[in-house]
């Protein structure tokens, strides 16, 4: 495996305003933070044992499901249903339509729009990436074409309806399935960073809004003391699976997940399962993103069956996926090698974790 050299105070730099991350100079190291991915030898061998079996393609097909609830019948829906209600969506800085099918099943359709944080292809290819990596925690989603009048009258007077890209009379999206039950913003602590963490000291969290971490850093916060009393995870698995977000998040480049009030970190309603929902702010042009490396960067304990489906990423698969979708080409080549280029990252950057602390250490979570 080829070594992915870390993002440099330059490219902190050229980030810029696209973000709202950048300071002047790269971001100062915190104290006792030793960044994984400093340069060093990175052994070849897998990290875990790799599955038994490739895994065929009927089986591949039967492990589509959001927590368990199979996705082809709610893909069908969304696909070719007709809409018989639209209701304009609430809430957000884009623009969005919450919408009842005939057979009853509802969605959120996300247009596409010059909005800069709303992009409906990331949406489409986070879905399938989510499948492909067998998370499961991503709702259903599905490009379609719908005509622009019955939803722009839905919408009248909302000033972002001039933001929506309209062609021929019709409007293309991701159609999101709207989970039954409703969701939650999940409360984490203070201090909940400690669950997917090697190190005692904790620097300045990262899991929070771009602006607030460019002024954290300029404020060269202390990290917080240890010996502080933090309140436990609400549950035996929350640890395990932020760290599988904090992971999807960087492949996908999503870098509008974490904010006041964490509103993006949702469960849902009746189980609270932790659920993967808005991921509109990914895919972006750059392979790379000084804000998601930092991220990344933070995260130091991982679940082995991650890092396995990691290793086993079949990107020629996840191409054909996207490549299935109504409205492909979804993503651009450039794109798609980048998620691939963002995986080997993560994987560098667990190989460092475990030469410096061991393997039980950082995949500690099966």
């Amino acid at each position: 495996m080829s070594i992915v050299r870390p993002a440099t105070a330059t490219s902190w730099v050229a980030l810029g305003c696209v973000l709202g991350v950048c300071a002047c100079a790269s971001p100062p190291a915190a104290p006792e933070l030793e960044l994984a991915h400093e340069a060093g030898t990175i052994p070849t061998a897998p990290l875990v044992e790799s599955l038994p079996a490739a895994v065929t393609e009927p089986e591949r097909r039967s492990l589509d499901a959001f927590l368990g609830e199979p996705d082809a019948p709610l893909l069908r829906s969304l696909r070719d249903s007709s809409v018989v209600d639209i209701e304009r969506g609430r809430g957000g800085r884009s623009m969005g339509f919450k919408l009842t099918l005939a057979d009853g099943t509802q969605g959120y359709f996300k247009p596409e729009q010059s909005f800069s944080g709303a992009h409906w292809y990331s949406e489409i290819a986070a879905y399938h990436l989510d499948r492909e990596l067998g998370f499961g925690r991503v709702p259903v989603v599905t490009g379609r074409v719908l005509p622009w009048a019955p939803l722009r009258r839905a919408a009248r007077g909302d000033a972002r309806l001039r933001e929506v890209t309209v062609r021929d009379g019709s409007v293309r999206g991701a159609f999101v399935w709207w989970i039954p039950g409703g969701l939650d913003a999940l409360h984490l602590p203070d201090g909940w960073e400690r669950w997917i963490r090697v190190q005692s000291l904790l620097p300045i969290s990262p899991y929070q809004r771009p602006a607030q971490l460019r002024a954290a850093l300029r404020r060269d916060a202390p990290p917080r003391p240890h010996h502080i009393r933090h309140q436990g995870p609400d549950s035996p698995t929350r640890p395990q699976d932020l760290s599988d977000l904090i992971v999807f998040d960087y492949l996908t480049s999503n870098v509008d997940r974490w904010g006041g009030g964490f509103t993006n970190v949702r469960v849902r309603s009746a189980d609270a399962a932790l659920v993967y929902l808005d991921n509109g702010a990914g895919f972006w042009p750059r392979a790379r993103l000084g804000l998601m490396d930092r991220r990344l960067e933070a995260l130091q304990r991982f679940r082995r069956s991650t890092i396995r489906a990691l290793e086993d990423f079949d990107l020629d698969h996840y191409r054909q996926r996207l490549a299935n979708d109504p409205l492909a080409p979804v993503l651009s080549e450039a794109r798609i090698q980048a998620v691939d280029e963002r995986r080997r990252a993560v994987l560098e950057h667990v190989r460092k974790l475990v030469e410096r602390y061991g393997e039980d250490a950082v995949l500690a979570y099966e």
